[in-house]
């Protein structure tokens, strides 16, 4: 399948989102976004997946995105109708400041061309790189994820057909041991192992 390079504001009823986070898993975008699409796995060169603050509905440091020369993000390509926009900026907490829009330009993993996906960053992003390589036992409590939204990204990522040597990685970021009882149920997330 050949893909163009769009823009969100020309595709008129349509988008393409970049989903790095929780919504790689399908029944987590599903929930705010019932008209997403996946499209296939798609990577992001120059940044890297990091977490940073807190989140009060996952109890642990949520995903971001940080600009970071030579690194890349792996995650899903949606394809999600315009009526869904306002929902995905919502649950991104848009409105609150807490998340910001971006456009990043996504290699699906069949093609060589790219397609300007919609992607969300933290407004507040974390300045050192902590979970590149080795010495997890240094990560500040507001830079680690909770056991159960790591859960999502590793059954997510698994999901999409992100490659092993990622997911690998994913299980081993050092999580804070909590868990949402009530999205570990919903999502079904009592069979995903962690590092």
């Amino acid at each position: 399948m050949k893909f163009k390079v769009h823009l969100l504001t020309t595709m008129g009823t349509k988008f393409f989102y970049f989903g790095f986070g929780s919504n790689m898993l399908a029944s987590r975008i599903h929930i705010q976004n019932p008209t997403a699409k996946r499209i296939g796995v798609g990577k992001l060169e120059n940044y890297r997946l990091d977490f940073h603050t807190g989140s009060k509905n996952w109890l642990g440091a949520p995903a971001t995105i940080v600009p970071t020369p030579g690194s890349h993000v792996y995650g899903a390509i949606w394809e999600i109708d315009m009526c869904n926009l306002k929902d995905l900026d919502d649950q991104e907490s848009v409105p609150d400041g807490v998340y910001t829009p971006i456009s990043v330009p996504v290699h699906p993993l069949n093609t060589d061309t790219s397609i300007t996906c919609r992607a969300y960053h933290l407004t507040n992003q974390p300045q050192t790189d902590l979970h590149a390589g080795g010495g997890q036992e240094v990560i500040p409590l507001d830079r680690q994820p909770s056991q159960t939204y790591l859960k999502v990204l590793v059954k997510g990522a698994t999901e999409s057909g992100v490659p092993e040597d990622y997911i690998k990685w994913l299980r081993g970021i050092k999580h804070n041991g909590k868990e949402v009882a009530a999205m570990e149920a919903k999502l079904e997330l009592d069979k995903v192992q962690l590092g």
